[in-house]
């Protein structure tokens, strides 16, 4: 089933950033079912992994931005997903990323990161967003020093330890 919300799909020189939608689902329980979700509250049982789909959604109608799926424009291929989530609790909009392991080292996360910064500057007003990421992610951390996201503090989501990186403003003069 698929469904129309307001929601712009984007567009970077290989990808389609898109809404998610249920025939998501499958490559969203692979990836939050395997060890690379580590990092990010994972791994999540199927189930838990449906009420992540439909919690990406929800946001999007909530809140008026989210979570984009990235699909190779060459092949139609899901890769991974990024966006603008905010759960509640938290005390601003995180620019956030996966990627699915055939994906990596493409620099589709980088690609994608940007486009949703910019983006978000332009759209939401969102022009410094900031990022929790695990201090044993190290992938993530170098992505987001790529972006020129800088150490701002340790934070804690849910009772994990996370630092809190700033991205630089974006669209501000």
């Amino acid at each position: 089933m698929s469904f129309d919300l307001p929601i712009p799909a984007l567009e970077t020189e290989r990808l389609i950033l898109r809404q998610p939608q249920e025939r998501d689902l499958e490559g969203l329980i692979a990836f939050w079912g395997s060890e690379r979700a580590q990092f990010i509250g994972g791994p999540l049982s199927r189930l838990d992994t449906w009420r992540k789909l439909t919690s990406m959604i929800g946001q999007w109608v909530i809140k008026g931005y989210g979570f984009y799926m990235l699909e190779e424009k060459t092949t139609g291929t899901v890769v991974g997903g990024t966006g603008i989530v905010e759960a509640e609790g938290w005390s601003e909009p995180e620019l956030g990323w996966n990627l699915y392991e055939a994906a990596e080292g493409k620099g589709y996360a980088f690609e994608a990161a940007q486009k949703v910064r910019e983006h978000a500057a332009a759209t939401w007003g969102i022009t410094a967003p900031i990022s929790h990421i695990d201090a044993g992610n190290t992938r993530s951390i170098a992505l987001a020093e790529r972006l020129g996201a800088r150490f701002e503090r340790d934070g804690d989501i849910s009772g994990h330890p996370v630092r809190i990186y700033r991205h630089a403003k974006w669209g501000v003069s």
